[in-house]
């Protein structure tokens, strides 16, 4: 199904992954930057929303929407992300790779950032306590796959294992169903989009845009925030037109 441009409000789709004083690697926004760019999006009126409540809502025309969304589930999400979204009302949606929560285990692409034992805390993943008070406070949680794996170059068995376990996984915990997805590295075909939509997810966002597939509920699309865009490169990300670029 290809989104027609009456379908609702276009949205402003961010992606983030860590919010940390300590790293200063790509995937890292210092906390002071992350509070920049939220006051900034507050004073021109953006309505922040989970990637959930977009998928069922209905809004506007010509409504800033605005939907937060964080990749992997780093701890500092919670010690530093939360408390600055929470100050200026806005909601988030957290893709999580299950078998890491809860545990001491560190994703692979973050060891050799490691530079001693004590560095080992700045990459740790949420905990099930942390994520509760998040969820409490209207944050949502979707699946980032179990492992993290690029599905378009895994066997379709398992895409499916990766793709449905990690829901169930969640929805079990949470108490609800998971309806959002994220495709690791946005390693993505017409197999990994079907295996989504047929685990009953109803919204998946892939990063950077994709402009060789179709625009659907399943591909929508994010502009990527790290650690080199300064404030100018960000209200560059976050302009209307790069937005309508995106959706074409």
């Amino acid at each position: 199904m290809v989104i027609q441009h009456v379908w609702r409000t276009w949205p402003l789709i961010l992606a983030y992954h860590s919010v940390s004083p300590h790293r200063s690697d790509g995937l890292a926004v210092k906390p002071s930057e992350f509070d920049k760019q939220m006051a900034w999006l507050k004073a021109r009126g953006y309505r922040s929303v989970t990637l959930g409540q977009y998928a069922i809502g209905t809004f506007k025309k010509g409504e800033r929407i605005l939907i937060i969304t964080f990749d992997d589930g780093y701890a500092d999400n919670y010690t530093e992300a939360f408390p600055i979204l929470h100050r200026y009302g806005f909601l988030c949606t957290i893709f999580l790779v299950t078998d890491y929560i809860n545990t001491d285990r560190i994703f692979p692409w973050d060891e050799k950032k490691v530079q001693g034992p004590d560095d080992r805390s700045f990459y740790r993943a949420l905990t099930w306590d942390e994520i509760r008070t998040m969820a409490d406070a209207g944050m949502e949680f979707g699946s980032h796959t179990c492992t993290h794996p690029e599905l378009a170059h895994v066997s379709l068995d398992v895409c499916r294992e990766e793709v449905m376990r990690s829901r169930a996984h969640l929805s079990e915990r949470l108490g609800h169903d998971v309806m959002s997805f994220c495709y690791p590295r946005g390693s993505l075909n017409d197999a990994v989009m079907q295996t989504v939509q047929e685990a009953g997810y109803t919204a998946a966002v892939v990063t950077p845009p994709r402009t060789d597939i179709p625009l659907t509920p399943y591909t929508l699309r994010r502009s990527g925030i790290y650690y080199k865009d300064h404030f100018w490169r960000f209200r560059l990300k976050t302009n209307p037109l790069l937005k309508r670029w995106h959706y074409g």
